[in-house]
């Protein structure tokens, strides 16, 4: 019950929306640069807490210690270029290791001819192949109905089983570019409350803003609500017409030719290049270690809490 449980834990995260593969909250609010978004956003609340626990000296000995691993032309500095494909690394590991470590799972029983069927994955995850006659909570029937729909878009040779590749696309669709159409669906699902088919401005800014997390503010918006406001009048809502359909809603969660690894890269450049050489030393890298602890550079500050140097 227990891999039930944390397998259909993890469907539903995976399904949650902003599918970033860099993170899925807001890099910026409107102008305003959320502090938490590298270290917090990446780590993930809980890692970021464990992460917290290491004193600075030991972070940044640690993270001196992964430079030369960057520094893929040995030429004592980090280029941008650089940095985006360490990035890319990153996270074609990531992935990989998640989607492995569930494939794992299944394995032993339940793939047959290197694939897996809906039903089987179906028992696995939520204890019945077919649900006939179980008794399941709506929280879990959404569930089942979004995996069920994304598991046929995943199905790339309609065979009704997935292979390795096909399930990775289940598990990750904003790595496979015809699952766009799943991602922006389900984004679309989650912000849309009044289930209209669009998301309106109150819907829009009800996903990023919530006034319990700021209490600090008595109630009072913070001035990053009113950009985000002006920046879905201005550019998200592209016909004006008070809401944001499929294309745009699209337009805003996976552009077309962005790239988020160079983004991040160009975004922590900016923040820790401080003599603006285009490059970054490992003293500019470690001034500026608690940027990078958060960031993907270090595989959600994984890297940094290995306990034997020799693994960096």
């Amino acid at each position: 019950m227990r891999l039930i449980i944390a397998c259909a834990l993890v469907t539903l995260c995976l399904a949650e929306h902003h599918t970033d593969p860099l993170s899925d909250k807001q890099h910026f609010k409107g102008k305003e640069h959320d502090p938490k978004f590298d270290h917090e956003a990446f780590l993930g609340k809980d890692a970021a807490a464990e992460f917290d626990e290491l004193t600075p000296e030991k972070s940044k000995e640690r993270l001196g210690k992964l430079f030369p691993k960057m520094d893929s032309n040995d030429d004592g500095f980090i280029e941008e270029n650089e940095l985006k494909d360490h990035i890319n690394f990153m996270q074609k590991r990531y992935v990989n290791n998640d989607v492995e470590r569930t494939w794992k799972n299944y394995k032993a029983e339940k793939i047959v001819d290197g694939k897996i069927t809906w039903p089987a994955y179906r028992e696995m995850v939520y204890g019945h192949p077919t649900g006939d006659n179980q008794e399941i909570s709506d929280q879990y029937k959404k569930m089942i109905t979004r995996d069920e729909k994304r598991w046929a878009a995943a199905d790339y040779d309609s065979s009704t089983t997935l292979d390795r590749t096909e399930y990775g696309c289940f598990m990750h669709p904003e790595d496979c570019e015809h699952m766009r159409d799943v991602v922006v669906g389900e984004t679309v699902e989650d912000i849309d409350k009044n289930k209209d088919g669009y998301v309106d401005l109150e819907e829009y800014i009800g996903d990023m803003y919530r006034p319990e997390d700021y209490p600090e503010l008595a109630g009072k918006e913070p001035d990053w609500v009113a950009s985000e406001r002006e920046m879905f009048k201005e550019h998200r809502d592209k016909d004006a017409d008070g809401k944001l359909n499929q294309n745009e809603m699209r337009d805003w969660i996976m552009p077309i030719g962005f790239d988020h690894a160079e983004a991040e890269a160009r975004h922590l450049m900016g923040i820790s290049d401080d003599n603006k050489d285009g490059k970054l030393s490992r003293d500019e890298i470690i001034a500026h270690y608690d940027t990078f602890v958060g960031s993907q550079a270090t595989d959600y500050g994984e890297q940094l809490q290995k306990h034997d140097p020799a693994d960096l």
